[in-house]
Parts: C-alpha cells; sequence; structure tokens
C-alpha cells in the first residue's frame, strides 16, 4: 500500500517515539515561537521547551492540547513519526547483539528492522577473536568494509588479510570464517542479504 495510503496509525506511548522533535518541526514550519505556542496552549515555555527535547514525555491529552494547537492531528503526527522509522536509524536505536558461543565479537544492527532484504551492521572482533575454527555457510550474500584494525579472512579456503578500507563480497553459501590477529579491535561495516538477525 503507498505510504500516502495508509490507515491512521493508533496512539502509542509518547515517550517512545521522538515526538519532541517532530512536535518542534511542525512548530516551525507553523512559524509559531514557543512563547506563542504556550500562550495558545496553556501550557509553560519551559514545559513545551522540554517536550520538544524529549525531556518530558506529554500524556496523550497534552499531546492533542499541542498538536491542535499547531493544526494537525495525532494521527499525522504518529504517521511522521512512523515514516521516519522506516527511513531513519539514529544511533541511539541501534541494536547491540553478540552471538552464543562466540567470544569477542559484537554486531551492531544499523538498521534493525530492515523493511527489504538488506541488513547493515558494524562488527567489531576483540584482538584474538574469531568466528571459530570452522568455516561456516549460509544463503544470501555479505559485503564486508574494514574500517580499522585488521582481519585475517578466509573464503573458500583462500586466506586474504584485511586492511582499513579493503572490501570483501561473496556468496555466503561459501565457506567462510575470520579471525583478528592484531593487537586492537578490528571494526567493519556488514551488509548481509537476507537479514541474518
Amino acid at each position: 500500500m503507498p505510504a500516502d495510503d495508509q490507515p491512521p496509525v493508533s496512539p502509542r506511548p509518547p515517550h517512545d517515539d521522538r515526538i519532541g522533535q517532530h512536535l518542534r518541526r511542525e512548530r516551525l514550519v507553523q512559524g509559531f515561537t514557543l512563547e506563542a505556542l504556550a500562550e495558545k496552549t496553556g501550557l509553560s515555555r519551559s514545559y513545551l521547551s522540554n517536550v520538544e527535547r524529549d525531556v518530558n514525555s506529554p500524556t496523550i491529552n497534552t499531546l492533542r492540547t499541542i498538536v491542535d494547537a499547531l493544526g494537525t492531528t495525532l494521527s499525522q503526527l504518529f504517521h511522521a513519526v512512523d515514516r521516519e522509522r522506516r527511513v531513519l536509524t539514529r544511533p541511539d536505536q541501534r541494536v547491540e547483539l553478540t552471538r552464543a558461543g562466540v567470544e569477542g565479537v559484537t554486531y551492531t544492527l544499523l538498521n534493525p528492522d530492515p523493511v527489504g532484504r538488506l541488513e547493515m551492521m558494524m562488527l567489531e572482533v576483540a584482538p584474538g577473536a574469531s568466528s571459530g575454527d570452522s568455516p561456516h555457510t549460509h544463503a544470501g550474500e555479505e559485503v564486508g568494509l574494514l574500517l580499522s584494525g585488521e582481519l585475517d579472512y578466509w573464503v573458500d579456503g583462500v586466506h586474504y588479510r584485511l586492511q582499513p578500507g579493503d572490501c570483501v563480497s561473496f556468496e555466503s553459501s561459501t565457506p567462510h570464517r575470520y579471525h583478528n590477529p592484531g593487537k586492537v579491535p578490528a571494526v567493519c561495516v556488514w551488509s548481509e542479504t537476507p537479514p541474518g538477525f
């Protein structure tokens, strides 16, 4: 269904959704100062400022008072929040994971709720850590870019020593494994399809 034709979004607890940033954007679009909005809503300027900075979490009734004063609706506001969530992941919304039995390896999902077939992550491999002694395989494709440190990578039994800026790409059904031989963490940006987490 096209985004413009989506049904109204049911209200959820406002503090989960970065409501304040959207309220501030709407206020600026409408040309209101905080003082003018305070006068129109009967809420204090400092309270409105805290709401916009996501310091205070307004109740649904207070939120309705604010959006009414801005000439919008709760449904439109939540729809804007949902639309942003599908497109944008901010740093504090990333998800950090580890795999059972794999010590010293951290995966940080950069798009934790992928809407398509592509998953992006940061991979940090501690000095001496590895994916294990045995290569593994799975369906899909992978592309990895080493940002810092060094990483030994084996694809189909062939060894590659990756330096910062090196990129590997291969079908995930090809046996592969990695190991950090260095004294600092190896940090990579990794992409795979389909999502593996």
